[in-house]
């Protein structure tokens, strides 16, 4: 049954969302196996909710969910969402203080139209891991979907990135679109990135990209020149990161 999350549930560095990201959502602790969307509909779920779940949204219907991983160690998920005719999906994860967190997410697009838009967030630290595999399959026309994955990783913090699009030879005029970006603040933190790309029409429009990086000299000494320390510096680009991520995939309200 649907109840709601208690505060000390929820990752410290979207604290100033939870509002925001509760409101108008039904919050589910039941085990998802297999589930049909047949209207808008908005979900807030724990990762430890969902092991293994389908989820078919039907013709013309939306799904707003996320998804929150916290504190968690040698977890696996494994989601799959299938589009009908017309239909959306949009969808977050966000996740801190996992070890061995393993998420793997198929989106495909089966419908006319359909539009998928999946947000990812991992703040990692210490020794930290997170294996993020995204499929985005394309068997319609006009169909579009995008993919943005951002992390941050601390101390020896480890971030895998899998990303394959797959656009079939019916899929004309579809547009997929992925990114994987990567904010490392120790020396000792790594980032991978694996994109993969499948093309079987030539009327399509397709991009992925990856970055990899610390945080820029001159936002430090933006910054510090106000009276911001380093770990206040990093709360905030943090904080950023994960606005920049809600307002793309559900839109301007997280602003």
């Amino acid at each position: 049954m649907a109840k709601s999350l208690a505060y000390s549930e929820t990752m410290g560095i979207v604290q100033n969302y939870m509002d925001k990201i509760l409101r108008g959502r039904s919050v589910i602790r039941d085990n998802f196996r297999r589930t049909n969307i047949s209207s808008d509909t908005k979900l807030l779920m724990s990762s430890a909710d969902i092991p293994n779940s389908m989820f078919n949204i039907g013709e013309g219907s939306c799904l707003d969910i996320i998804i929150l991983a916290l504190d968690c160690d040698r977890r696996t998920i494994r989601l799959t969402f299938e589009l009908e005719k017309f239909s959306q999906l949009k969808c977050v994860i966000l996740s801190e203080n996992c070890k061995n967190f393993d998420i793997s997410v198929d989106s495909i697009l089966k419908g006319e139209l359909a539009n998928s838009d999946i947000g990812n967030f991992f703040y990692g630290k210490n020794s930290d891991g997170q294996k993020f595999s995204i499929s985005q399959t394309h068997d319609a026309v006009n169909s579009k979907s995008n993919v943005v994955s951002k992390t941050i990783l601390d101390d020896s913090a480890l971030s895998e990135f899998y990303g394959k699009i797959t656009i079939g030879e019916i899929a004309e005029n579809s547009d997929a679109r992925q990114s994987n970006d990567n904010i490392l603040l120790s020396d000792m933190a790594q980032a991978i990135s694996h994109p993969d790309l499948l093309i079987s029409n030539s009327n399509v429009k397709c991009s992925h990209g990856a970055t990899v990086g610390a945080i820029g000299d001159d936002t430090t000494f933006y910054m510090m020149s106000r009276g911001i320390d380093i770990p206040a510096c990093k709360q905030l680009v943090a904080e950023g990161t994960i606005s920049s991520i809600l307002t793309i995939i559900l839109g301007q309200e997280f602003i």
